[in-house]
This record gives C-alpha cells, sequence and structure tokens, in this order.
C-alpha cells in the first residue's frame, strides 16, 4: 500500500497507512471480525433412506451420519429405523434394505435423539439436503422435538456452482463421486452414501477456497451468483469495526473510491460481496478497490456528518457518491 496522501480527522499515521486512531485494535482481526476458518468447522455429513419421497407420508428407515472437522473423521453414526409401515417393493430393490431387516430395528423415537446428540452444534451437509432436511423436520414435529436450526450445506447446489458440464453429466453423488475419486463407492446405503458425501464435500471445498469462500460465513452465501472477482475481495471486511461509522473503498492510488456510513461498518461492507448487491458501477468499484478504511463514530448522526464530510472533501459530491446511509 502506498503512504497516505493526506490525514483525514481522526486518523493518524501507521507505517505507510492512514488508520483511525481510535481503531487500530480493529486491524488486528479477531474470530469474531474473520469468522470460523473453514478448517475449524464441525460438518455432519447425513444421509437418510426412506420408504419414498414424501416426508408427510413415508418413514426413514436408515440413518447414517459421518462428523468431520479439518478433514479428518472423527465420529460416525449408523442405525436401522423401523418405519412402521412396509417397505415398498421397489424400495427395497433399490437399497437392498426390506421390512424384515427393519422389523426388530428400533424406532425413529429411540434413533431420531440420540441423531440429534450426534449432530450438536455442527453444520449440517446433505446431497439434496432439503429431501433429508424435510424428513428430519416431519420427525421432529411428529415427535416434539423442536428442530435445532442447524447451517444447513447442500453439496447438490455447490456443485452446481463450481462442476462444469463437461466435466459431469450432472450432479448426482454417483457421479461427483466418480469425478473427485471419492474413497466410498454409494450405493443406496446411508453410511455408504454419507461416506462418499464426506469426499465430495472436500473436493467442493477446494474448488471454492479459490473464489474466496475460506471462512464458514462464506457458506451462507457460496451458492450465490456472485462475480469471482467480486467474491474474492470478501477479505476487505476483515477486521473492521462492528459499531456505527463511516467506510471508505479506497483505490490503488490511495483515491477515495466510495463513501458510505452505517450503523455496522462490518456487516455493511461485507454486503458489498453478496448477490444482494446488484448495481453494477459499486461492481466495478469493489473491482478496483484495495483496501477499507473505516471511521467508526460514537452515534449513528456523528457519523451521517463524518460522511458528509468526507463526500465533499474528496469531491465525490452526494448525488453522484454511491453513498449508503441506511446501511
Amino acid at each position: 500500500m502506498s503512504v497516505a496522501t493526506r490525514t483525514l480527522p481522526g486518523m493518524v499515521e501507521i507505517g505507510t497507512a492512514a488508520r483511525p486512531a481510535d481503531t487500530l485494535r480493529a486491524f488486528q482481526p479477531s474470530l469474531d471480525d474473520i469468522g470460523t476458518p473453514l478448517h475449524e468447522v464441525t460438518f455432519v455429513v447425513v444421509d437418510l433412506e426412506t420408504t419414498g419421497t414424501s416426508a408427510a407420508e413415508c418413514g426413514i428407515t436408515e440413518f447414517g451420519a459421518v462428523k468431520v472437522r479439518g478433514g479428518e473423521v472423527i465420529g460416525e453414526f449408523q442405525s436401522l429405523v423401523d418405519p412402521g409401515v412396509v417397505v415398498p417393493a421397489f424400495i427395497a430393490r433399490l437399497t437392498g434394505i426390506s421390512t424384515a431387516m427393519v422389523a426388530t430395528a428400533p424406532g425413529i423415537e429411540k434413533v431420531l435423539p440420540s441423531f440429534l446428540e450426534f449432530l450438536g452444534t455442527g453444520v449440517l451437509v446433505a446431497h439434496n439436503a432439503p429431501f433429508d432436511v424435510g424428513f428430519l423436520k416431519a420427525a421432529c414435529s411428529r415427535l416434539g422435538y423442536e428442530w435445532p436450526r442447524p447451517q444447513v450445506l447442500d453439496t447438490v447446489a455447490l456443485s452446481r456452482k463450481v462442476v462444469l458440464r463437461d466435466e459431469a453429466p450432472n450432479h448426482r453423488l454417483s457421479t461427483l463421486a466418480a469425478l473427485f475419486g471419492a474413497q466410498v463407492t454409494p450405493d443406496h446405503r446411508a453410511l455408504s452414501d454419507a461416506r462418499a458425501t464426506v469426499d465430495v464435500l472436500h473436493a467442493l471445498l477446494s474448488r471454492l477456497a479459490p473464489l474466496g469462500i475460506t471462512h464458514l460465513e462464506d457458506l451462507a452465501t457460496a451458492t450465490d451468483p456472485v462475480p469471482p472477482a467480486v467474491r474474492r475481495k470478501r477479505h476487505l471486511a476483515d477486521g473492521l469495526p462492528d459499531s456505527p461509522g463511516v467506510y471508505m473503498f479506497v483505490g490503488p492510488s490511495d483515491e477515495v473510491l466510495y463513501v458510505g456510513t452505517s450503523v455496522s461498518i462490518r456487516r455493511r461492507v461485507r454486503s458489498y460481496f453478496t448477490a444482494a448487491e446488484r448495481r453494477s458501477r459499486i461492481t466495478e468499484m469493489v473491482g478496483i478497490a484495495t483496501h477499507v478504511v473505516p471511521v467508526p463514530c460514537a452515534t449513528v448522526l456523528e457519523s451521517q456528518v463524518r460522511e458528509l464530510r468526507l463526500i465533499a472533501e474528496h469531491s465525490l459530491g452526494t448525488t453522484a457518491g454511491p453513498s449508503s446511509r441506511n446501511g
């Protein structure tokens, strides 16, 4: 970063760059500021076998789940389940799970609490997650359990983001497992499919990392249609304070490109790297920006006054400048 040509009000020189005097600590990022790195996240990869496709009318016949963190398996969960109904013949042919196999298995009322304990506070991962989550929610509702509302990650949606059509004809688990060389071949049994999904998950996360998806918080918008060049700039929000104030996007020659204000500088700046930001001028500006300078303020009113002064100082103009007072 080049030497700043001037020091803005409330700022001091630190090395070669201008920084707010009262927020020096903000530039030593904390976990709160930058989020949780993906290698520190506990993922619980789940697969269910069922008697059909309707969560309202059909039952679960098998649970399979693998708990992983930092690329390592730290636990597995598997259980057949007596669905209380006959397993249809075509389902038995597909999964190999027959009515006779589950006749002596525990009921869902015994298996579900154990699975929820196994899930804990982990991120729930599944291939075609709406299907599995739908059955889990229905089971919780029938048994009077509160759905724990975990963060859910769908490997189908992630694969559509990074697997090209010329690499794979579809996004089925078997296709992706073959593409990524999974150690386990999916076979419509819950634990085998969950193990295969783990390998697919790790391969997808490796492909997403160059797009700037490196933290748990990034996964919430990982499937959004955000241009890669914009997503890679998400690090510009790292270390910004979660407080009212003004923020300035600054270009490669220390020119101020954009001035805005918000009740939370960090949250507002992060929003520029998501699908919620659709303004073409802002996308172009983010692509040019090299860093963001925050000016924390004691009150929202103070931030609004400072914003106007900075817009005038840098000749951005109140109508041409893309300032946002309600961020």
